[in-house]
């Protein structure tokens, strides 16, 4: 009887540059996790937790002038864990959520793969 493979977990990632978002999509892709979705906009990722199923979120702080923090906010009600990418590293970060991981970026496969550990627990599957 073949064991069934679980499903890979579903990673929302919010950035507002679509060169950065191609490359973490196609990183994240080959961690072999799935991308549920690609967001640009504060109001899209608003709108997207309430139709899309994911396990947890990759955020860039600065949205196309507006921050990502509102955001947290329903992600922290929701309990969907999420790590920041950002240029800034943590003094872009309000005090009430500098206790979620924060990815300097630029940062390549190796540093996302620690991180996506680190907020999952667990290993990406090969």
């Amino acid at each position: 009887m073949p064991s069934e493979r679980l499903a890979a977990p579903r990673v929302l990632v919010v950035e507002d540059e679509m060169t950065v978002a191609m490359l973490i999509e196609d990183m994240v892709c080959e961690l072999n996790y799935e991308v549920a979705a690609v967001v640009s906009r504060l109001a899209d990722a608003m709108q997207i937790v309430k139709s899309e199923s994911f396990d947890f979120a990759i955020l860039d702080v600065h949205l196309d002038g507006e921050t990502v923090f509102p955001f947290c906010a329903e992600l922290d009600r929701l309990e969907i864990p999420y790590l920041f990418a950002t240029a800034y590293g943590t003094r872009g970060i309000p005090e009430e959520f500098r206790d979620h991981l924060v990815l300097q970026k630029p940062f390549g496969p190796v540093e996302l793969r620690c991180a996506l550990m680190n907020l999952t627990g667990s290993t990406p599957r090969d």
